[in-house]
């Protein structure tokens, strides 16, 4: 689905990517994960066009889609959500998700099916409830399930999620971690996966990468991961005893 080729990104004498490599599989959910300022947002960026490498290139099912711009990297079905959830305010829920499907309409397909679409990201993101009510008036687990509604509007097949469970209760963390679940099998979607909630990445991973000052450290299952001595010192912050 997506190839991260030797991608490297620099911002003045910062090198925030250095020759990062990440494969994706269709249908897969790939956890990112390191430390604040380790490059795992930069790479969002980078994927969708927001950001230009200095050096290597991005390929989304075989396209070389390095250097299109982020509305291009829209509309060949990849989305992402965002740290800061920015919703329009004064508009409805459903509005705000309905902006995003009509973006994805093409020449000459029914609006209706749009609707119907908007609806049924309504049910499985839990905001039918809600969706007359102004953007600005939701609780901070309901902006976070918005801003998925809005990328998956889209209609995408690759779904970048950034922190989308910050802040929330460990109550609220099970149900987004469900909800994630549910939408990846019933859309069919490829999830790449950016978390600082460490139990929620492991139990929603089937693979993970490590990030530590913009170079890949480690790859591979959550166990393994999880007892990688240099993830240990680079983002856990401590050694194993034996």
């Amino acid at each position: 689905m997506l190839v991260v080729e030797n991608v490297t990104k620099r911002f003045g004498g910062l090198r925030a990517l250095n020759r990062v490599n990440v494969e994706v599989k269709k249908g897969e959910i790939l956890g990112l994960i390191g430390p604040n300022g380790s490059g795992k947002t930069t790479l969002f960026n980078v994927i969708m066009g927001f950001y230009h490498p200095e050096e290597g290139r991005v390929r989304l099912q075989g396209e070389d889609i390095t250097r299109l711009k982020p509305h291009e990297i829209a509309r060949r079905g990849v989305g992402r959500t965002f740290q800061i959830v920015r919703p329009f305010g004064d508009m409805s829920v459903l509005d705000n998700i309905l902006v995003s499907g009509l973006f994805s309409v093409p020449k000459g397909e029914v609006h209706r099916k749009i609707a119907d679409r908007c609806h049924d990201i309504l049910k499985i993101t839990h905001l039918t409830e809600r969706m007359n009510v102004p953007a600005d008036e939701l609780s901070i687990a309901e902006k976070r399930r918005l801003e998925i509604a809005r990328a998956l509007a889209l209609d995408p097949q690759l779904l970048l999620l950034d922190e989308t469970m910050a802040g929330l209760t460990h109550t609220e963390t099970d149900q987004a971690l469900e909800m994630t679940s549910r939408i990846r099998k019933e859309f069919g979607l490829t999830i790449i996966f950016v978390e600082h909630v460490m139990r929620a990445i492991m139990a929603i991973s089937e693979r993970i990468v490590v990030l530590s000052e913009g170079t890949k450290i480690a790859e591979g299952s959550p166990k393994e991961v999880s007892e990688n001595e240099q993830v240990l010192n680079a983002y856990l912050g401590h050694r194993r005893t034996s």
